[in-house]
């Protein structure tokens, strides 16, 4: 059984003043601070593992919006689309039919 004067002792604090538990201070100390970096840096972790998070879906989002307006502009610049294009705008210009060619410079 627990002695009344044993738990009297713990609420008015001798034993806290007692000198074998001043020799543990440095020790509880230590251990308060190691719990207190542990805590700290586990908040820190978390926080950064969200950061990272919002910024992979912010690249996704990136990537998608960036590959809509690439197939955009790869379709809009096609040869029978801009062919089209001038047609209803009602442009005179006609598609050339003879293959390129390449001039020479005889100077050279």
């Amino acid at each position: 059984m627990v002695n009344s004067q044993d738990i009297q002792s713990w609420l008015n604090g001798d034993k806290l003043r007692s000198k074998r538990f001043k020799e543990q201070y440095p020790l509880i100390g230590l251990i308060a601070g190691l719990v207190f970096l542990y805590i700290l840096f586990g908040y820190q972790s978390a926080k950064q593992q969200h950061h990272l998070t919002d910024t992979k879906n912010e690249m996704l989002d990136a990537k998608f919006r960036y590959m809509t307006i690439s197939a955009q502009l790869t379709n809009t610049t096609r040869q029978s689309h801009i062919i089209d294009a001038l047609r209803e705008c009602g442009s005179t210009l006609q598609e050339n039919t003879k293959p390129p060619t390449k001039i020479l410079n005889y100077y050279e």
